[in-house]
């Protein structure tokens, strides 16, 4: 019986002492977790397939957008081509009318995914882990109302 009490009391004392060396080394255990986790981020940010991932994503969103831009000026040339044939708007039918609507439809469609398209290059652009894939000919940023415009 005297055996199994200072079995116990030693068994206490043990975790006692490894819980009080977790508590003092608890801040090393911390940033020896977080310079592991740098690292783990690091190699899956430079990892091959994320490289080549990422630089041929901002190649095609870029592309991506330089047609959309194209469709959206195609549209608006239509829909002013269109409009300057009619003349004065009271003496236009119901299938001018409808014509007319449906381009404006069609070109507001093209601009509000073209600013759509931006905004997520500009976000991707603006991450650290992403932006490093972009070469030196995209840009860094793509203002919408500016290059809407051009």
């Amino acid at each position: 019986m005297k055996y199994i009490f200072y079995f116990i009391v030693i068994l206490l004392g043990l975790s006692l002492v490894g819980m009080g060396i977790r508590i003092l080394f608890f801040p090393v255990n911390t940033a020896t977790k977080m310079i592991d986790m740098a690292y783990d981020a690091q190699d899956k940010v430079l990892d091959a397939d994320n490289a080549i991932y990422n630089y041929e994503w901002f190649k095609q969103k870029y592309q991506d957008i330089e047609a959309t831009k194209k469709q959206f000026k195609n549209a608006e040339t239509s829909y002013s081509s269109f409009k300057n044939s009619l003349g004065e708007r009271s003496t236009w039918t119901f299938e001018d009318k409808t014509e007319d609507a449906r381009l404006r439809t069609v070109s507001l469609g093209l601009q509000n995914h073209l600013e759509s398209q931006i905004a997520d290059y500009n976000a991707r652009a603006s991450m650290a882990t992403r932006n490093i894939f972009e070469d030196s000919v995209l840009p860094n940023y793509i203002d919408a109302l500016t290059f809407i415009k051009q």
